[in-house]
């Protein structure tokens, strides 16, 4: 059968394989904890997480727990291998800035060694690269974005 496509100009290249599709996974932090009420406390109250805990009539794949990163990303809470271990794993749909990515990776460490001491935490990057300016986290993007939308009705 023959190729119908449009003819390439110089320089252009078909793409072969397809597009990837799905979340690409940014980093995992992996942390062992009985995961009590106290410790879904600390961990909602220190990542701004939004929790599902409550009994499920049959076993469920999905995460127990969420954070929203931006708007293409967020950080899920997941059963480990093991009974006790547990996992935060940053997922996104889009492409991020690297300095976006550590900080969200400090964040969820530090969040995991509040629960368990052995988590090793990444260091702090100095420099904030110009070129990807940081971007809020959680709560504090929400305030950001509802304070704009006040403004912008004159409330």
């Amino acid at each position: 059968m023959p190729d119908t496509r449009a003819p390439l100009s110089v320089g252009q290249e078909r793409m072969s394989s397809p597009q990837r599709r799905g979340p690409a996974t940014l980093f995992e932090v992996s942390f062992a904890s009985a995961m009590s009420d106290s410790d879904l406390a600390l961990l909602a109250r220190t990542l701004d997480m939004t929790l599902h805990t409550y009994p499920k009539l049959r076993p469920s794949p999905a995460s127990p727990g969420i954070v929203r990163l931006d708007h293409y990303s967020g950080l899920f809470l997941k059963h480990g291998a093991v009974e006790g271990q547990w996992v935060l794993e940053a997922r996104t749909w889009d492409h991020t800035a690297p300095q976006n990515t550590h900080e969200w990776h400090v964040l969820a460490a530090g969040a995991a060694r509040l629960l368990d001491a052995g988590v090793a935490c990444p260091e702090r990057l100095a420099a904030v690269s110009p070129e990807h300016p940081m971007r809020p986290v959680g709560r504090a993007a929400n305030k950001r974005l509802s304070r704009i939308g006040r403004r912008i009705l004159g409330l």
